[in-house]
Parts: C-alpha cells; sequence; structure tokens
C-alpha cells in the first residue's frame, strides 16, 4: 500500500512564493519537488525537472529576470495527479510512467475534498523495491541507448540532448571514456546569475611584455558546461548484478542512474527501469 511507503512530510509553497524560495527549499531539504497549495489543497507541483525544461526554451520572457522575481505559479504543473492513499505500490508506479513524472500527492477523501496526507516519489518506489528478494538481474532490465555529451559541451547543448533523444541522464565522455552523468538535478541546481544560463568566471595568461612573467586576470563569463555540472562516476555494476542490489545503490548513494559495465560501457539502469519491475511483479501475481 502507498500509506506504508510514502513520505507523510511535504514541503509546500504557494503561488505566489519565487522560485528562488523554492530552489532553497529542494536545496535544504534535499528534495526534489514541492506541492504547491492554496486554501490548504493541492493546486500544483513543482519540480526540479520543471526548472530544466524552462531554462532549455528558446528566449522565455522570464529567462532574463532574476530567479527572485519569478512566481512559482509560473513554472509549475497545475492539477497535478493525485492517488489514494489506500493504492498500491504498483498502480503509483505505473501512473508516474504513463504520465512521465516522478512524484504525486497522496490524498485521502475527506468531506468531498482531497486532504494532502503526503507524497510518493520514484525514490520512495524504489526503496519499497529494495526490500524485495526478486532475483531479477540488471542485465533484464538495462537500458542498452545510451546518449553522450562531450565534458566541453554546454548546459544548453546537454540539454539539447535530452529532450533530443528524450532520456533524463547523459553521460559524460572524455577521449571516449565515461567520466560522469548530468541529469536535471544537475542543471537545476548549477548557480544561476540573472535569471540567464549558469557561467563561470576564467582566467586567461598574459606577458606584460615579451618575455615576460606571465600573469593572470579575469577576463570574462563563460557558459559552464557538462564537466561543471556533471555528478563524477563513483559506483558502477555489471550486468549479473541483482535490480535490487542495484535499488539499494541508488537509495545509499542518492542516485537516479547507474551504468553497467561489462569491462566495457553496455548500458544504464535508471528509476524507470526499477519502476518498470515493480508493475511487472505485481502483473505476475494476478
Amino acid at each position: 500500500m502507498i500509506k506504508e511507503c510514502m513520505n507523510t512530510e511535504v514541503y509546500v509553497v504557494t503561488p505566489q512564493e519565487t522560485i528562488a524560495r523554492a530552489r532553497n527549499l529542494m536545496l535544504k531539504h534535499g528534495i526534489g519537488r514541492l506541492i504547491v497549495i492554496e486554501d490548504d489543497e493541492p493546486i500544483g507541483i513543482v519540480t526540479k525537472g520543471d526548472f530544466a525544461k524552462r531554462i532549455s526554451q528558446a528566449e522565455p520572457i522570464w529567462r532574463r529576470r532574476p530567479i527572485d522575481d519569478i512566481p512559482v505559479e509560473i513554472v509549475m504543473t497545475e492539477k497535478p495527479l493525485t492517488i489514494l492513499h489506500e493504492a498500491s505500490a504498483a498502480q503509483a508506479a505505473e501512473m508516474m510512467l504513463e504520465n512521465s513524472i516522478s512524484g504525486m500527492p497522496v490524498v485521502k477523501k475527506e468531506n468531498g475534498r482531497e486532504k494532502l496526507v503526503g507524497i510518493v516519489t520514484k525514490q520512495d518506489l524504489i526503496r519499497y523495491y529494495s526490500d524485495k528478494t526478486y532475483d531479477t538481474k540488471v542485465g533484464d532490465i538495462m537500458e542498452t541507448y545510451i546518449v553522450t555529451v562531450n565534458r566541453h559541451h554546454t548546459i544548453d547543448h546537454v540539454l539539447y540532448e535530452m529532450e533530443e533523444n528524450m532520456v533524463s541522464t547523459v553521460v559524460v565522455i572524455d577521449e571516449g571514456d565515461p567520466i560522469g552523468l548530468v541529469s536535471p538535478d544537475s542543471i537545476v541546481f548549477a548557480d544561476f546569475f540573472h535569471g540567464d544560463s549558469p557561467e563561470k568566471e576564467v582566467k586567461m595568461a598574459r606577458k606584460d611584455t615579451a618575455g615576460g612573467v606571465r600573469k593572470y586576470r579575469y577576463v570574462r563569463e563563460v557558459p559552464l558546461v557538462a564537466e561543471d555540472i556533471m555528478l563524477p562516476l563513483e559506483r558502477t555494476i555489471t550486468s549479473d548484478t541483482l535490480a535490487v542490489d542495484a535499488a539499494k545503490l541508488m537509495i545509499s548513494t542518492k542516485t537516479k542512474s547507474l551504468l553497467v559495465f561489462d569491462d566495457i560501457l553496455i548500458g544504464i539502469v535508471e528509476s524507470n527501469n526499477i519502476l518498470n519491475e515493480i508493475v511487472k511483479k505485481d502483473t505476475m501475481k494476478v
């Protein structure tokens, strides 16, 4: 049952609060979504992914505004899907997969109204799956289609590759070798300057005179690139790893994707692969 794996500690914002506050709440509490409420009822949801999608859009009006001035209602998803607390984990997983969402408010019907009682996320469902004793192996559920970017590619290019290939994670490579992962989490939590794409300062070398001592000075700000925001590869798995062990590793490392190596990179396991297994196992019970 959802009520056994949902999180009853729910963080909320109002439509008029700024995305700067929403982002700070996510950072402070290590969460990926906030419920937007009005008159104690859930009217929307805002996620890291919502921020990343807005960043990638061509010349949006608000992109030129400081994030302190942008209300949550501009980026939130209105009328979010909700799930009753009596529903099953498999039902929650199926709803998330079918609607391409990563979390839902959990509600209880009271006097004809939906009372917010919790939230269930992909992480909650992965934790639920990690406690099982299934013998499914990673090689049976992994994705073999992998999208890569060079470590010097800009964030705009990374976002383009994500959207063009309809993936939520890309692998960062350096001279053909995987060195990290980039997801919407990485992009959203990079520093923003005046509402534009994240940038960094670079130092350039110059000599005051011919043969003089090389000196450095700040010259300009340049866009952040993939290697600036990627999550370095610390843990990988093999195709023989049990899927439940992969789920445990996702929980312990707070990651949503794991690369699969059998000497060479052969695949990637993501949250959706685990959710598909939850649905599949539930179907097999019938």
